[in-house]
This record gives structure tokens, sequence and C-alpha cells, in this order.
């Protein structure tokens, strides 16, 4: 996080510590006290509103539009819940402060989505409404969210939020190449031929077969083009750097979280690089202004680039896919060629939006805040929610959900922008319908995560709680070593590991270090977060 990020989210806690005081005399602007049907989540004794105001995240439409939506009367007829909906400014430091507002203001708000770091600010700072009594009631709520998830939220035996999880554990990025080049390079080898990154192989590749291709590549694209194409700044390969042994940017090593630049095997994987830039495989784009992969791509120039899963119908086309382009989920280390079951990606999976009530907040205001959001997870209705109906906005194929074009975008695209919480084992197979709007998104995404759960490694701080060292120090650590790696790793200017690591430490990495072991070192999670090592 930037430290001016950081110093916004704590000027929200200056004025909020204020607020226990005033917690005891409820909300601004009183909602109606009569009752929805069935308050499954209400707390005994207590009778929800029958209305309330939630702020949630930026859904590029305007407020009007939200509110208008027939998502919102199709919640409003299946919770019996009268929802006023706004969002968050588009712009980071305005979305703080308008955070910020609410709470200074005791703004006339029940439900506000906010981030992990916005939670755990508010949380420090006593400015939540304890929500278990309703949750400990509720039908659904209690049964679809992981313990894990409840354990974010949890403080002195309270729930202070609802939390929503990503819908997966995805990795986001993949190593687009030209297929059609590596299958002609086979006819032409016979008896040396190049593996296909293929199902059978986790669509990886070793790092020696990498680089015989590029090889082969550089031979192939027309002048001005490149083997092997770098955008400014991506000195983090995810796709070629668990062929060394790193899995993430911070990973455990001995059981002490360790940034990649400190891992014992980050000497190989730069001897790697320089070695592909030494003789002509890599261009590196000094500036944003240059063309990135996915423009070489599309014009032609590139034999191979590290690219998005989001990137998949800019280089293939919105319509149907091009069989010329392939991709690597990620390398592999040489003894490992072929093995599924030693291939490791770069993943993530977290809890990063969460539904709080401000203190100040009547009780049955939360009733009802904690009663709509349970509603809204009934089975049936979540999926009708999430992807509408069947035959209409999506179809069953094999078991697995795909959308009907253009109805899905149309009638399901904001879904996700009214949810409060998710049934996250459902959720995690509707999501992909939004992987799957294309068929080249499809082609990328189902490939880069053909196996992830079996070879995903998460970065535990992903979790953290907010550090102030790491808050305030590690963006400006980690440009410095960007820059340095740069160099080093993209020019005939050398830097030795211990230079570069010097940098890092220098810059505040070493109290950064220090520091998120610190928690992690006392992290109950340590042990189970990441089932794959």
């Amino acid at each position: 996080m930037k430290k001016s990020t950081a110093k916004a989210i704590a000027s929200i806690m200056c004025a909020v510590l204020a607020l226990g005081a005033l917690a005891g005399c409820g909300g601004a602007g009183s909602a109606p006290q009569s009752t929805p049907a069935d308050p499954s989540s209400a707390a005994a004794g207590v009778v929800p509103a029958k209305s309330f105001n939630y702020y949630g995240i930026s859904t590029g439409v305007t407020t009007e539009e939200y509110n208008a939506h027939p998502l919102a009367a199709l919640l409003k007829e299946h919770t019996g819940y009268d929802v006023t909906y706004d969002q968050v400014p588009a712009g980071i430091e305005e979305g703080l402060t308008a955070i910020n507002n609410i709470f200074i203001n005791r703004e006339d708000y029940q439900a506000i989505n906010v981030t992990k770091d916005q939670f755990y600010s508010l949380l420090a700072q006593d400015a939540l409404k304890d929500l278990k009594p309703y949750v400990d009631n509720s039908t659904n709520l209690k049964e679809v969210i992981a313990d894990f998830g409840w354990e974010t939220v949890a403080k002195d035996g309270g729930l202070y939020a609802l939390p929503r999880k990503d819908a997966m554990k995805v990795t986001n990025w993949a190593i687009a190449y030209r297929e059609d080049w590596l299958k002609e390079y086979n006819e032409a080898n016979p008896g040396s031929e190049i593996p296909v990154p293929a199902a059978e192989n986790g669509y990886s590749m070793s790092v020696s077969d990498f680089r015989a291709m590029l090889e082969y590549f550089k031979g192939k694209v027309p002048q001005g083009g490149a083997a092997f194409h770098v955008d400014v700044n991506a000195v983090v390969q995810e796709p070629i750097m668990p062929a060394f042994g790193i899995y993430n940017e911070w990973v455990d090593v001995d059981g002490k979280l360790t940034y990649y630049i400190d891992h014992p095997n980050f000497e190989s994987y730069l001897a790697y690089m320089q070695g592909l830039f030494d003789d002509g495989l890599v261009a590196y784009a000094a500036t944003a202004e240059e063309p990135n992969t996915v423009k070489m791509l599309q014009a032609k120039q590139l034999g191979a680039g590290r690219v998005f899963h989001w990137d998949a119908a800019a280089i293939e086309g919105a319509e149907g896919t091009d069989d010329s382009i392939g991709y690597i989920s990620a390398l592999v280390a040489d003894e490992d060629k072929g093995d599924v079951a030693k291939l490791r990606q770069f993943s993530s999976e977290s809890y990063q939006f969460f539904t709080v009530v401000p203190k100040y907040t009547s009780e049955e205001q939360t009733a009802a805040v904690v009663d709509w959001a349970d509603k809204m997870l009934d089975k049936d209705f979540f999926r009708l929610l999430t992807i509408g109906e069947e035959g209409k906005t999506f179809t069953i194929k094999d078991g697995e959900y795909w959308p009907i074009l253009p109805a899905f975008n149309d009638e399901r695209n904001l879904s996700d922008r009214y949810l409060a919480a998710a049934r996250e084992e459902d959720y995690a197979k509707y999501w992909l319908c939004r992987t799957r709007k294309t068929e080249a998104q499809n082609k990328l995404f189902s490939r880069a995560n053909a196996n992830i759960e079996a070879t995903g490694v998460k970065s535990p701080i992903a979790v953290m709680p907010p550090n102030e060292v790491y808050d305030t120090t590690f963006s400006g650590a980690k440009r410095e070593l960007d820059i340095a790696l740069v160099t080093t790793m993209f020019s005939d200017t050398r830097m030795t590991v211990d230079q570069l690591r010097d940098i890092f430490a220098g810059n505040g990495g070493k109290e950064v270090t220090e520091s998120v072991n610190a928690w992690y070192s006392t992290w109950e999670n340590k042990a189970t977060y990441n089932t794959v090592k």
C-alpha cells in the first residue's frame, strides 16, 4: 500500500475514536421498523427494520442505474428488504475519503462494503457492530462461509463483518507463445521435439525446452520483434520463477516469510534470465510508451511473453480462438519435465471485501442487514442472483456453468456488486461463467488454472492484517529493488545478488521482513494456509 493511502486509512480512525461514547445513541436517519417475512437472522427479541442503506464498491454505472437495475428489485422481492444502494467513488483516495466521512459524520448507512485494510483499521478502533448474535441465528451465513473466513473477522468472541472470499484460488498469469512455430520446430527436428504444453503436462514446459523454443523463435520474428518480451518493470516473471523453487513473491522458507530476493534460489533465476538476455532472446520495454507484450502479439512481432488471463480476447480476438497462440501455465525444472505433480504456480485466494455495520447502527437496522445478507444466500436464489436462469443466461455442459451471451452480460454483469457474502463452494463454480465470456479467455484461463488447486501456492501477505511498517515502507523498498533488477537483468551493467539484497534491505526491506515475521510467527493458520507446499 502507498504511504499516503495508509495514512488516509489511519486518518479515519482519529475521528472514529469518538464513536464509542456515542455508540448507544442509534443510527442517523432511522429506518421504518416493520418486519419482513421470516426474519431468520434476527437476534432473539429484535424486530428487524424494513429498510436500510447500503454503501458498496464502485459499479461502473451511475448510482441511479445501480438502484434501478432489475437485480435490486429481485433482491427486494426475495428478501423483503427495501435497500437503497450507494457506491464508493472510483478513485482510491476519493474512496478512502468517502468511507472516512461515513464514520466521522455518522452518515445514514447501515451496511458498508470495505477492503481488508479498512476493515482491520475500523476493527482496531472499536468502530464496528458485533454481528455474532445475528450470524448465530442465521440460516445460511454460518454454514456457507468457511471457518477461516469467520476467523478473519473475529475479535474477543465477536464477529465484526460478513467476509466475502475470492471465488476461487487462481493464477492470473501465463506465457502466451506461438504454438504454430513450436509445432513447426518439432516437424523440422524429429527426435528432439519439444513437448507442446497440454493437459497431460499441466500446460507446463521445462526451462531448457523453453530456452530452445526461444532460440528457434529468434529466427522467426520479423525485424523489430523479439523471441520473448518483458513489459516495463516486470522483473517478477510469475510463470518462470516456480521452476527455480520460488512459488510467490513472499513465501515460507524454513518457517519464515521471505521476499523473493532473499530466497536461496533467487541467484539461479537471475542467472537464467540474464542468460536469455545475453543471447538476444529477451526484449525489455524500458518505458510504458513502448509496445507491450499484448500489442506485440497482436502485431505478430513476438514469439512469447507473460500475459494476464483477461488479455486473451485482445490477443486472439473477441470471436473464437487463434490456433497459432498457445499458453504455458508455468515452467518447471528440467528434472520435473512432464510431471504435473511437481508443477507449482503463483496463486491468490483471500477475503478481500467485508460488509460491516457501523457501531452507531441500531439493533433493528443491524438485524435487517444480516438477515438480508442471509436470505440472498438461499441456495436456489443465490444461483439466480449470480448467474440467472438456465437456458436464458447460462447453460450447463458436463456439470460446468457457461454463460449465454449477450444475455449473461446484459442481465448478470453487475451481480457481484450486490453480494454481501457468497455461498463459497457454489460461487467457485458459478464465477467461472465470467471467465468464459469469450472463447479466448476461457482457453487462456482454463489452461493457466488447469490444476491450480494442486499447484497454486498463495502468499500469506494477502491475508495479513494492516502492518504499519509494511504499509508505509514496502512499496519504496520494492521500487528501488525493481530499478536495480531491471539494470541487472536487462542490460550489460550487473550487480551481484548480495548487492541487490542490500538495496532491498537498505531501503526498508530488512525492517519490513522483520515486521511481517513478527505477525507470521504467531499466526495460528501458518501451517494450514497453504495446502500446496
